[in-house]
């Protein structure tokens, strides 16, 4: 016998015995003949199903009257059996019995809709004893009465309540609302019956528990505290390619689950569409132990926030472990408490080179990797996919091979400081940049120092006698356009570190507490991935700290104080812009190592610069004189640029296609206007200009 027929005869024995009922109390007819007004093909399947089958002879009320059929008790010991002669199904219907700890009515009713929603004829045979005009689906109010043993027993309305079995719970079998919960009709999940019926079932979207094998050393004391009581909702946060569903599965291991059931929240999902999808993994998770992992969940909040809170009570009412995977901060839907909260850090330098390693092979050197590790700030995933990237087209050399996986590191390591640093990815050398001899000589310096800071601390006992002070902060000050930013470019590309511009909107928050603890990632996240931060602005947020005349200025100062501690332990590389010197803290110009200054070009500088702009490529007339051009007009580098562009768009739309005298000289005025400088005493006439050249 195998496990479907046993199912099918249990089903048969309830259909049979509420035939007998009904015949005894009169509520079921037959015709004179004493035969059933049934097809044959019920008649057919009782007599091949049931061995006290119901038959159309004159025997029937002997039958009916004598009916026993396999009760519960006969039911679920020959489904012991089965189980333990290894049938996979009966072990499925044993496992969860088990875990769910069903009551008897729970069991048959999941007998009862499993099959009638695979066979055809039984569903027939159910709707006959129904004794309904239009009978459809069982309605909640027959079932409790069909389940219950005999006529006089109490119904099965308690351990059937959908407010509290967990096959409502948990939408194994779902409930149609009608007037009055008797009328309301069940249905099963279509999935549901495949997996309590069918041997072979699909594992799509699902993930087996596992123990992680290299654990980041962080989080071992984190997921220590996960727990029994954590089974509730964890929220899982870090950034792409993390390993973040690694993380989960173990989370299950831990938990005691058999693995987890992946949610794939993409943004085209509508919000019956996550939900129907939502409610699929509710189910299959109840059956088959699982946690639900629910993955892109930030990129849907953004677009279906107003909802979430249903999904969130779905899974407040199955009672399933949710595990929440997200990149940004911790959604306010989701109340957890801190051992539920697991931040994932980013893989520090040496993880970083082992990782490289293993993923590259013998096709990069130590040396290549070791300034991969030190360049990108990157999770493993992200790794992997620059090396794919990187894969497609052949490299020339190692250094080739190098070089294209840098560029797709760099496209990747957007996502290295989330939204508190963006990536500044153009390269510049130390002869692009064009500034004054006091600017290019502090400049030299500051290298000089950057290159060597290590072996200074460690050759010559610096590291004993400044423990944490050894860090580079420079500040570059000059007036606007005079190459700050493209200096801190500059030094970037020498010292071959990725530049990230600090994104002082994010930083700064109006909630107490929230700009320390966004300076804290800030400042984390660069240690381990070596990368140079430019506070471009500085002004804004390194300004001199304010008398206390309210709690507002007191806590001002507090992040000021913070943000003081920080850049003075901070080991890497920091650059601060300003046109403001003078508006920046004392405490901070102490902690400054490096003063550049960006003054403004003299004529010589003003001239390259025109030169540099206004490249060969741009058709020029026979008129234009830069020498002149950079005598009258005492323009920043950015200003100049700015004038070249504005004069080029001109001439590019004109008949002449070709930049003019008048046109450069009519853009620098505007740059004028625009910096409200006086204007200076221009000659137009050819002959004073010549004399510039």
């Amino acid at each position: 016998m195998t496990f479907q027929i046993l199912l099918k005869q249990y089903v048969v024995s309830l259909i049979g015995r509420w035939m007998w009922r009904g015949w005894q109390e009169g509520w079921i007819r037959f015709d004179d003949k004493l035969q059933l007004g049934w097809p044959d093909e019920l008649r057919i399947r009782f007599k091949q199903l049931s061995q006290n089958m119901l038959s159309y002879s004159e025997s029937l009320q002997k039958e009916l009257s004598d009916w026993d059929g396999i009760n519960f008790t006969r039911f679920w010991s020959q489904l012991i059996e089965m189980s333990v002669h290894g049938d996979t199904l009966a072990q499925r219907w044993e496992s969860l019995d088990s875990r769910l700890l069903l009551s008897p009515e729970e069991i048959a009713l999941l007998a009862v809709m499993v099959t009638i929603y695979k066979d055809w004829p039984m569903l027939r045979a159910l709707r006959f004893v129904m004794s309904e005009q239009n009978p459809g689906q069982p309605r909640w109010g027959f079932i409790t009465h069909f389940l219950s043993e005999t006529a006089d027993t109490t119904p099965t309305e308690s351990a059937l309540d959908p407010r509290s079995s967990i096959l409502f719970r948990s939408r194994i079998i779902s409930i149609n609302p009608q007037s009055s919960l008797a009328a309301s009709e069940l249905n099963i999940l279509p999935y549901v019956v495949e997996y309590l019926t069918s041997e072979g079932v699909s594992n799509d979207n699902r993930t087996e528990a596992m123990l992680l094998r290299h654990i980041d050393p962080q989080l071992k004391p984190v997921l220590k505290k996960i727990t029994q009581k954590c089974k509730g909702t964890i929220v899982i946060q870090g950034s792409a390619g993390a390993g973040k569903i690694q993380i989960a599965r173990h989370i299950a291991q831990r938990l005691n689950l058999d693995g987890g059931y992946i949610v794939d929240l993409t943004p085209d999902l509508t919000l019956d569409m996550a939900r129907q999808k939502i409610s699929h993994a509710i189910a299959m998770a109840v059956l088959r132990h699982d946690a639900i992992i629910l993955k892109n969940v930030s990129k849907w909040c953004e677009r279906w926030n107003d909802g979430i809170y249903q999904i969130v009570e779905m899974f407040e009412d199955s009672g399933c472990c949710s595990i929440w995977l997200i990149t940004a901060d911790k959604p306010d839907f989701l109340r957890v408490s801190p051992e539920c909260h697991i931040r994932v850090p980013m893989p520090g330098r040496k993880q970083r080179e082992q990782i490289w390693k293993e993923l590259a092979g013998d096709k990069l050197s130590e040396n290549w990797i070791s300034q991969l590790a030190g360049q990108f700030l990157l999770t493993q995933g992200q790794m992997q996919e620059a090396l794919n990237l990187a894969n497609v087209q052949p490299a020339e050399s190692e250094e080739d091979y190098y070089k294209k996986i840098a560029q797709q590191a760099r496209d990747l390591s957007l996502e290295g400081l989330g939204s508190l640093a963006t990536p500044e990815p153009a390269r510049v050398s130390m002869d692009q940049l064009i500034v004054t001899p006091e600017c290019q000589t502090a400049l030299e310096d500051l290298l000089m120092y950057a290159k060597h800071r290590k072996d200074l601390a460690k050759n010559w006992g610096f590291e004993r006698s400044m423990p944490y002070g050894l860090g580079l902060a420079a500040l570059f000050c000059g007036p606007p356009g005079t190459g700050k930013t493209y200096g801190a470019q500059v030094v970037a590309t020498e010292l071959q570190l990725e530049l990230y511009r600090v994104d002082l909107s994010q930083l700064v928050s109006k909630y107490i507490g929230e700009t320390e603890k966004h300076l804290a990632e800030l400042f984390n996240a660069a240690e381990e991935g070596e990368i140079l931060l430019l506070f471009d602005e500085a002004d804004s947020i390194f300004s001199k700290r304010t008398e206390v005349k309210s709690s507002v200025d007191r806590y001002a100062n507090l992040e000021v104080n913070y943000l003081l501690q920080r850049l003075e332990r901070f080991s890497g590389v920091s650059i601060l812009t300003s046109n403001f010197e003078s508006g920046i803290d004392e405490a901070f110009m102490r902690r400054i190592r490096f003063r550049v200054p960006f003054d403004l070009p003299d004529f010589k500088a003003r001239l390259t610069l025109w030169n540099k702009f206004l490249s060969p490529a741009i058709p020029r007339s026979e008129d234009v004189n830069l020498a002149y051009l950079a005598e009258v007009f005492e323009l920043s580098g950015g200003h100049i640029k700015e004038a070249v562009l504005r004069a080029a768009s001109i001439a590019y739309g004109s008949e002449q296609k070709c930049v003019t005298q008048h046109l450069l000289v009519r853009s620098a005025e505007l740059e004028y206007r625009k910096l409200g400088k006086l204007m200076p005493n221009i000659n137009n006439s050819p002959k004073e200009q010549t004399r510039w050249n």
